[in-house]
């Protein structure tokens, strides 16, 4: 439009003003939004030079228009088309700064009620109404806020934007800097107003409303970091900045708060992230460096002082601070000086809280931090703390003491202040261990006292004070979930006693303890007693553990009478006992124990642990004393007797209740008696506990345990019940390795499966776990008369399966389909077999219904399993000549006669054969071609020439349907695509003698609609056209297709199955140079723009083909060979396509497996390639992952090495772009990858060595005489006159970005790699190259070399 409006509308300003509701104003926006940009910017000068004007004052007008939306929304339009020159001298010469700081700090106090409502939805700031009191509501400065902070966004970075390059812009930037470039007082005079507009924002309901806010933060922060910085920063920060900053971090931050404001998550992730990285630059850095060099923490005091009145919110947030700073620079060396900083640091902020009622709840939220960020605690300040905040006379503060516990092991250790500590804590333990509120807490307590002693290798002194609290407690009304128990099962396996008695304790010191705790046992602690010799005769695994300690925990046990569920433990010790002494003692320990073992088994009550355990023991004893003991019958009899009497009393009662019994199966094998499980934990510990129990029972009894007998038989169990106890049984390989025992299993099994015939509806949801139960049972465990067994059953079954279909009975046609492939791969000729049920199984599986979305999907499963299970079945037919095979081929005879006769007889439009009869011709048809008795049997021959031919004419009847039925692909037919699907599989088993009666303009007619439906995804499409390409090429127009479509429409995990069955049809009959000219012609148009994801797919399996054939030379008459494919496809690499880690397939297929035919300048492009897209600026949006460039390196070091000779100036700087993407551009994974920063330096390591340690067949060449000199060391000579460069460049990427410690692990072998062939000029050179940090790094790298990577040649 023409500027002229623009230009009397901004001179009218002048004498007319804003207007009385703002209208001149809304006009000039209006005008500017509709004007052009171009070179003409006087009009925009003059309306921000006369809007700054009016903005600066006092009068209420000025605070108007600065309050008003629109006119920051003006600014920003005019700050972007003013060159930065003029821009430069306006702002300056009317005060914009100043301007600036009087808006924030009108916007940041707000006046009026916070509930005034707003719009639900505000397209633009004008909503507000031009006046001073509706401007100064919450709602007024929350519209004027977001406009301002994207006015100053959009200003700061043009500033930052390199496209600006003309000198005068670049002076207008720097004088626009200037402006910002304050002293720290007079930057808080705008930062901090401008925190306290965000924390405004928090405390608002309307922060979902305010567009562009996740941004303020990091606004702020930017005009921030443009002040002119001084040394007394870090206390303006702390006087003037810190009170809103630690408001906004209790809102927002991620440590628990009394404040927590109730906004989106990725508002409250960003702003704690914008504000953390401020406070950790501008605060708690220069906090730690006043610290470090003048031992103060005056900055930190300051903030604390100035927060009095809200030292609720700000004592965590500068905890939080400070710590995720000692967090982050704890590695980075002055160690000592860090910890007496976060100390300090702790300190101070605990005496600003300390006269606070609710100080222990804020102390929590601090040592929450502490245990996060892993800050260090001073000890005598944890002990004050507890014994202030946590011992009081009312009561334990639990989670406060479980929390001061864990973050200092030695809180209760050493000194005689943490051991009375420790006392009073474990007294009071004793005392509220009845509150299960605390119960978590209290473990908590106990586990971490637990790692004091062992951090100090006093773990015998841990047990004593166990004991002792055991006993305690016993003393004073012992309970069974006391937290000294209970704390035992809620410690991690690595860190529970039993793990760590071993690995911490001689066999020496543990004796000394059991000897100590039997002097201290009496009739006053039995449960403490028993339970600590359990607790230490299941930790104990190792021989010289066993002999020193196991005898010695029975001494303890024996003679013990009380009857608990703790003291019936002693059972296990027993077991222990048992097994570990010698076998000429074993008869004295049973001898002493069974007596009370029989009575137990036969007096308690079978719900007890006092049973339970019993049962255990006596399975145990009979397991080690077994096959051969002299005494073997008596636990063998008690424990069939104890059996009999578990199944007797199970018989009247449901078990096996699904869920109940699922959580009893997931105990651990060691878990005590819980009578909430009841007959479940019983049948639980047969099926996992016991390993070999069925097996012993079995051979002494000759059946299953009664127990188990009983259960399986039960007709109460639910059908979860059954099929939780099948998986157990299966899952136990003894059960299975056990003959006489998988025999047994297998015939309940199969008697089930037959008494499943009887429910409506067969299979139901019984029928089809026993379906799965024989299916998951290796087929060595099936005896012939088994498997006969089976296929009857099935065979009469099938019957029942021809009721009207639902989705259902898809799934229950796969178990059927699938079990019958199993059985049938080994003979099983069972009675009855006719070759009718095939053809019965074929008619119903092509009647069958499906769910529409999948059905395709679910008709190709169908197909292949039932093509699968036809070849086994009349594979084993054919394979035996009888009376009984010669019977079964002619009633396929009459079935190919029919089939034959069924295409003949319909018209072209109709298709009446069942799909499957196709597939069943096919199977039929294959398996006859491939039987050796084919030829020798007079009946066979003409049986597959008939088959082939009904076949021929069954598939040309389904392609003559889809001829004449030219709407065949728009539509979804159940029967139609499922004849489409097997006409098209069973393609390959015939001659395929009738294509001639096909016109080839039909064919080509019906091509032409295919290729639509293909880019709709349409699998029948595709298929058509892989039959089509395959059979009949002579009648389509092209015989080839150069370009393939995009393959996202088509199900994810057929893509690449068709796709490549296209490929193999169309390349089937071509030779070697048939194919290399087709794949030039298919790279042709991938560079001439059809890059689908189909095509390079169909590139890379043609090329597959050509490098597993046996043509090694192949090349055109005009030159084009595998080197040019090769060349082409690393040129592609660069122009960044979406599917480039095809290519890089391709490009390592070629590199590995057809050496011989790559040139230099094959090796040399590659090298560049990676080199180009590892050091490309915008590494984040490459296509190509970094493994992969990895993978391209690596192929080429270990099948080329010997072209690098001479050329190492490439592979070095590949290697340097490599390392240096590594650390500076692959933090996170990416969008390409999913490795982690630390996998992909392994990944480059790898490289480091195998250059630094080849292998000799990398290096050697073939040569007429013998050498002194290995290859080895001729390469790793020469190699090494080069890779100190790599090392310099490691080292300057040190000094410039933070490496995480994972990745100096990772890359630590690799450096010591160059080391070992770096001779002693070079490490001078490597010391000369560097200044003094960088030779601080090497040093320092050459010393771990030194004491852990150098080979001694020990």
């Amino acid at each position: 439009m023409d500027n002229t409006d623009l230009i009397k509308t901004v001179r009218g300003l002048d004498q007319n003003g804003p207007g009385d509701d703002g209208q001149n104003l809304q006009q000039l926006w209006n005008f500017l939004a509709a004007a052009a940009d171009n070179q003409f910017h006087a009009a925009e000068e003059s309306s921000l030079r006369w809007l700054l004007k009016s903005m600066n004052g006092t009068s209420e007008a000025a605070e108007t228009l600065r309050r008003y939306p629109l006119t920051w929304t003006i600014l920003d339009r005019v700050f972007q088309r003013i060159p930065l020159f003029s821009l430069a001298k306006s702002l300056a010469d009317r005060k914009f700064m100043a301007v600036l700081q009087q808006t924030l700090k009108d916007v940041s106090k707000p006046v009026g009620s916070t509930e005034q409502t707003t719009p639900t939805k505000r397209k633009r700031s004008t909503h507000i109404a031009y006046s001073v009191d509706a401007l100064r509501s919450i709602n007024g400065c929350l519209e004027t806020a977001q406009t301002l902070f994207i006015a100053v966004k959009s200003l700061l970075n043009r500033l930052d934007n390199t496209l600006e390059t003309f000198s005068r812009d670049k002076i207008g930037a720097e004088h626009i800097r200037s402006l910002f470039c304050t002293s720290a007082v007079d930057a808080t005079a705008i930062v901090a107003p401008a925190f306290k507009i965000c924390e405004n924002l928090l405390s608002s309901d309307v922060h979902d409303q305010i567009k562009g806010c996740d941004d303020w933060i990091q606004t702020i922060s930017s005009v921030w970091d443009l002040h002119l910085q001084g040394t007394d920063d870090v206390v303006n920060v702390a006087i003037y900045l810190f009170r809103p900053a630690s408001v906004i971090l209790a809102n927002v931050g991620p440590f628990s708060s009394a404040n927590r404001a109730q906004v989106r998550d990725s508002l409250k992730e960003k702003w704690s992230s914008d504000m953390q990285t401020f406070m950790h630059r501008n605060f708690a850095l220069p906090g730690r460096g006043a610290f470090i060099n003048h031992r103060t923490l005056e900055a930190f005091t300051t903030a604390l002082e100035v927060c009095k009145g809200i030292i609720h919110l700000a004592a965590p947030a500068l905890y939080f601070i400070a710590s995720s700073t000692y967090k982050d620079v704890a590695d980075s060396g002055l160690r000592k000086d860090n910890v007496a900083w976060i100390k300090e640091t702790f300190q101070a902020v605990e005496l600003a809280i300390t006269r606070r009622q609710d100080r222990h709840i804020l102390m929590e939220s601090i040592l929450e931090q502490a245990l996060g960020n892993s800050a260090p605690v001073g000890v005598d300040d944890l002990r004050r703390v507890c014994r202030d905040y946590a011992l009081q006379d009312d009561g334990t503060r639990w989670s406060l003491v479980s929390k001061i516990a864990q973050c200092e092991t030695d809180v209760f250790q050493i000194s005689d202040n943490g051991i009375e500590l420790r006392k009073e804590i474990c007294d009071r333990i004793i005392k509220e261990d009845n509150d299960e509120r605390n119960k978590k807490a209290i473990v908590e307590v106990i586990g971490a006292t637990q790692d004091g002693f062992r951090t100090h290798r006093d773990l015998p002194s841990f047990l004593r004070l166990w004991f002792q609290q055991l006993s305690d407690t016993e003393r004073q009304n012992f309970r069974a979930d006391s937290a000294w128990i209970t704390f035992l099962q809620e410690r991690s396996q690595k860190d529970s006693l039993t793990s760590i008695i071993e690995t911490e304790m001689s066999p020496q010191r543990l004796n000394e303890v059991v000897a100590w705790v039997k002097e201290n046992s009496s009739k006053h602690n039995p449960q403490a007693t028993v339970l600590f010799a359990s607790t230490v005769a299941q930790s104990l695994h190792s021989e010289q553990y066993v002999d020193a300690i196991g005898r010695q925990l029975f001494d303890l046990v024996e003679g013990l009478k009380a009857s608990t569920p703790l003291t019936a433990l002693r059972w296990r010790v027993v077991s222990m006992t048992v097994s570990c002494v010698a076998p000429d003692e074993r008869q004295g320990v049973w001898g002493a124990v069974k007596k009370r073992l029989t009575k137990a088994l036969e007096k308690s009550p079978i719900l007890s642990a006092e049973a339970y355990e019993a049962f255990r023991c006596c399975y145990e004893i009979w397991d080690s004393v077994s096959p051969d003991g002299p005494w073997v019958e008596e636990p063998a009899g008690l424990a069939e007797a104890f059996t009999k009497r578990l199944a007797v009393e199970m018989s009247s009662t449901c078990v096996l209740e699904g869920t109940l019994f699922s959580t009893a199966l997931g105990l651990a094998s060691e878990a005590v008696f819980n009578e909430d499980y009841g007959y479940e934990q019983y049948i639980a510990w047969l099926l996992n506990g016991s390993s070999r129990f069925n097996k012993l029972y079995m051979s002494k009894a000759s059946e299953l345990p009664p127990a188990l007998g009983e259960v399986i038989a039960s007709r109460k169990l639910s059908t979860d019940g059954l099929a939780i106890l099948w998986a157990a049984l299966i899952r136990n390989e003894t059960n299975l390795n056990e003959t006489k025992l998988a025999h047994g299993l297998v015939d309940r099994l199969l008697a089930a499966f037959d008494e499943s015939g009887k429910e409506k509806n067969w299979p139901g949801e019984k029928g089809q776990m026993w379906m799965r139960a024989l299916s998951s049972i290796p087929l060595d465990c099936f005896d012939r008369d088994q498997r006969e067994k089976l296929m009857t059953i099935l065979a009469k079954r099938q019957s029942m399966m021809t009721e009207p279909a639902t989705k259902d009975d898809v799934n229950s046609w796969k178990l059927v389909l699938s079990l019958i492939c199993k059985i049938m791969k080994r003979p099983t000729f069972h009675e009855g077999m006719r070759f009718s049920d095939l053809v019965e199984a074929s008619q119903t599986l092509s009647d069958l219904s499906m769910a529409s979305e999948d059905s395709i999907e679910t008709i190709l499963e169908v197909i292949e399993r039932f093509s699968r299970m036809a070849s086994l079945v009349i594979k084993q037919m054919a394979g035996h000549i009888d009376e009984r095979s010669t019977k079964y081929f002619r009633e396929a005879t009459t079935f190919v006669s029919n089939c034959e006769k069924q295409a003949d007889g319909s018209s072209d439009n109709k298709l009446d054969l069942p799909a499957l009869h196709m597939t069943l011709l096919k199977s039929l048809g294959t398996e006859l071609t491939q039987s050796v008795n084919t030829r020798s049997n007079t009946e066979f021959a003409p049986l597959l020439t008939t088959t082939r031919k009904a076949l021929s004419k069954c598939i040309t009847k389904v392609i003559k349907f889809c001829v004449s039925e030219k709407k065949v692909l728009e539509r979804s037919s159940l029967p139609v695509d499922m004849s489409i699907m097997a006409a098209v599989d069973a393609a390959a088993a015939t001659e395929f003698s009738d294509k001639n009666d096909l016109k080839s303009s039909s064919i080509r007619k019906l091509e032409k609609r295919t290729k639509q439906a293909m880019q709709d995804g349409d699998l029948r499409a595709w298929k058509i056209q892989t039959f089509l390409r395959a059979y009949l090429s002579d009648k389509l127009e092209v015989s080839h297709p150069t370009t393939f479509d995009d393959l996202k429409n088509l199900p994810h995990r057929m893509r690449e199955v068709v796709l490549r069955e296209l490929v193999e049809s169309v390349s089937a009959n071509m030779d070697g140079l048939s194919k290399l000219a087709y794949l030039r012609e298919l790279l042709g148009e991938l560079k001439g723009g059809c890059n689908t994801d189909g095509q390079f797919l169909a590139i890379e399996y043609l090329a597959n083909q050509i490098i597993e054939s046996s043509d090694f030379q192949l090349q055109t008459d005009d030159g084009f060979n595998i080197g040019m494919v090769h060349s082409d496809l690393t040129s592609l690499l660069l122009r960044k396509p979406s599917n480039s880690n095809i290519i890089c397939r391709i490009l390592r297929a070629l590199l590995e497996k057809r050496p011989q035919l790559m040139s230099q300048w094959n090796i040399e492009i590659t090298l560049s390639t990676v080199s180009d897209l590892a050091s490309d600026r915008n590494a984040d949006e490459s296509t190509t992952s970094y493994p992969w460039l990895c993978k391209l390196v690596e192929v080429i070091i270990k099948k080329h090495r010997l072209r690098l000779e001479g050329h190492f100036h490439l592979l070095l700087s590949t290697l340097q772009a490599l390392l240096q993407n590594l650390i500076k551009s692959q933090q996170h994974p990416t969008t390409t990858d999913n490795l982690t920063q630390e996998a992909k330096a392994q990944l480059y390591a790898r490289l480091i060595t195998l250059i630094c340690e080849p292998t000799a067949g990398a290096v050697s060449r073939s040569q007429l005489h013998s050498s002194l000199d290995s290859a080895t060391d001729a390469a790793k000579r020469s190699v090494g006159r080069h890779m100190y460069l790599i090392l310099v460049h490691y080292v300057k990427l040190q000094l410039e970005t933070s490496v995480s410690t994972e990745v100096r692990d990772a890359l630590e072998q690799a450096m010591n790699s160059i080391f070992d062939i770096t001779p002693p000029e070079g490490r001078k050179i490597l010391n000369d190259t560097m200044d003094s940090s960088g030779r601080a790094i090497l040093r320092e790298m050459f010393k771990r070399y030194v004491k852990f990577g150098k080979w001694s040649g020990v």
